[in-house]
């Protein structure tokens, strides 16, 4: 009989948790993508909407971070759906290649998967290895339904989990679009809002100014070197072109907003929220991302992006609360990953070493020249790296070159051409006793060696590899593409800033936590206590 009561201690002192903490019946999963973890607070000021809201109510973490290598939108989503690393949910990358038929796989193509009613398909979770915070919710309650929207099919299919009631994305002429995997035929609300003639009522002729110029001088100029053009110009106002809205809209915050729309239609359709059980919905705004790539981190447009999707949100998070009440939703807010400064910003604004080098014309043929002088050395005709990762060990063995000598030769060649940072092997990446090297790590969390290349490149801090001469990305293992927002807002949460560490894989077992779920042995999360 002891032994009965110490065994059911844990599982009372684990209802007791979950009944004090009321259970919301809807979770919404929220990811701006490419949203740094100091926007926040750098555009504070001039949030009125959603993103106050959630930085005035919510448990606060203004230290998260991916603590991964591969910052890209694949592995981000992903990885907060999950709770699990790239090395783990088996998504390394936006496109990886198969080590074995050296051919480029993307994290959700299926060939499999087929167009619904003549739009979508060929996309499906089936490269994801896990399960996600969807599949948890619905295994512990199958009344539960699970929804993912976003802009990126990428997105929405690696937020939903391998088994959501559906995941929809937004196709090149703007409209909702799914594929066989999910459904056999759109449903009656997604027909209805591709008819509606969303993008012709809502979008204007141009993209313009929410608030007057004092506003954004605060942060710098409108027009800086290294930003993208439209229409030849880089700066205010962005005129569309009545054939091209449908695209051009993804460079700005009305691609957001649509997908905010849709997300509306979405719940009201599903009725999510209103049963006697708790529904999650899933929504990735895409579009921060592109207006990222293209003028940069603290770029006006970014500022005016932000602060529209402030209020779009707000108009959102007041429709959930009516719609459901309150006190019945549960929202968790990050992003995918953050962005590097535009290097012309970081070198003449910020002193640093920062550099824009072009991969076609200076380091592809700085590392061909490399290569070929231990070609030249060993007296080896074939190339030495194939596909750009892969190291050709059949051609180094004719000549007696062991693999170790091999890899190492091949290291330094590549350490010394100009940006390359460090360079870790696929043995370094796999070996618990390799000396440790800095973000050697967070490289090792994103690096599963069925899906793996032979070696992976560290980029210098703040320089871009990249053909093009304008714009900026990520991908990186530093901090401007690391830092991420992470806040849980609703169902009586207290708020708070926790200045503590946290992850992005932290946030799927901490709404499961929430929500008196079980997860699997494939999360290598944890719970943050801080969100009580």
């Amino acid at each position: 009989m002891k032994r009965l009561l110490l065994l059911l201690v844990p599982l009372i002192g684990c209802m007791s948790i979950v009944a004090a903490q009321q259970r919301p019946t809807l979770v919404v999963l929220l990811s701006i993508d490419q949203m740094r973890g100091d926007y926040l607070d750098r555009f504070g000021a001039d949030f009125t909407g959603g993103f106050k809201q959630l930085a005035n109510e919510g448990v606060v973490f203004t230290n998260a971070q991916l603590d991964y290598a591969a910052s890209e939108t694949g592995p981000g989503h992903a990885t907060m759906s999950t709770g699990s690393y790239p090395r783990t949910n088996g998504i390394v990358g936006n496109e990886w290649l198969d080590p074995i038929t050296r051919t480029e796989v993307y994290c959700v193509a299926d060939s499999t998967a087929l167009p619904v009613e003549g739009l979508g398909g060929g996309y499906s979770p089936k490269n994801l290895l896990v399960t996600a915070i969807g599949d948890w919710l619905k295994r512990a309650s199958p009344r539960s339904r699970v929804f993912s929207t976003s802009m990126k099919d990428r997105a929405a299919i690696l937020m939903g989990g391998k088994q959501p009631n559906a995941a929809y994305w937004f196709d090149a002429a703007g409209r909702v679009v799914t594929s066989s995997y999910y459904m056999n035929s759109l449903p009656f609300y997604v027909k209805s809002f591709n008819a509606s003639g969303w993008i012709e009522r809502n979008v204007p002729n141009a993209w313009t100014k929410l608030l007057p110029d004092s506003v954004y001088n605060r942060f710098g100029p409108d027009e800086f070197e290294g930003e993208g053009l439209w229409n030849d110009k880089t700066t205010f106002p962005h005129e569309f072109h009545p054939a091209r809205k449908a695209s051009q809209m993804r460079t700005s915050p009305y691609g957001d907003l649509m997908t905010l729309a849709f997300a509306q239609e979405l719940v009201r359709a599903e009725e999510l929220g209103k049963r006697d059980t708790t529904d999650l919905l899933a929504v990735s705004l895409s579009c921060t991302d592109y207006v990222g790539h293209h003028y940069g981190p603290n770029s006006h447009e970014i500022h005016d992006h932000l602060i529209r999707v402030d209020r779009a949100l707000g108009e959102f998070f007041t429709f959930l609360e009516s719609y459901v009440g309150k006190n019945n939703v549960l929202i968790a807010f990050t992003a995918d990953h953050g962005v590097c400064p535009l290097p012309e910003w970081s070198a003449t604004v910020e002193g640093k070493r920062a550099r824009r080098l072009n991969s076609t014309a200076v380091v592809r043929p700085a590392i061909e020249r490399e290569l070929d002088k231990l070609k030249q050395e060993w007296g080896i005709s074939e190339p030495l790296v194939e596909h750009n990762a892969f190291i050709n060990y059949r051609a180094a063995s004719k000549t007696n070159i062991d693999s170790t000598t091999l890899e190492q030769r091949v290291r330094q060649a590549l350490l010394s051409v100009d940006g390359i940072a460090d360079v870790y092997l696929r043995r370094e990446l796999l070996g618990p006793f390799t000396p440790d090297r800095p973000y050697l790590a967070r490289f090792r969390k994103s690096y599963l060696s069925s899906r793996g290349e032979d070696f992976q490149i560290r980029v210098e801090e703040f320089s871009l590899i990249t053909s093009r001469n304008t714009g900026s990305t990520h991908g990186s293992c530093y901090a401007y593409d690391n830092h991420v927002p992470l806040v849980f807002w609703g169902v009586g949460l207290k708020a708070a800033r926790v200045n503590k560490e946290a992850r992005t894989i932290d946030l799927a077992p901490t709404l499961a936590h929430l929500l008196g779920i079980p997860t699997p042995k494939t999360v290598e999360g944890k719970v943050l206590p801080d969100v009580r």
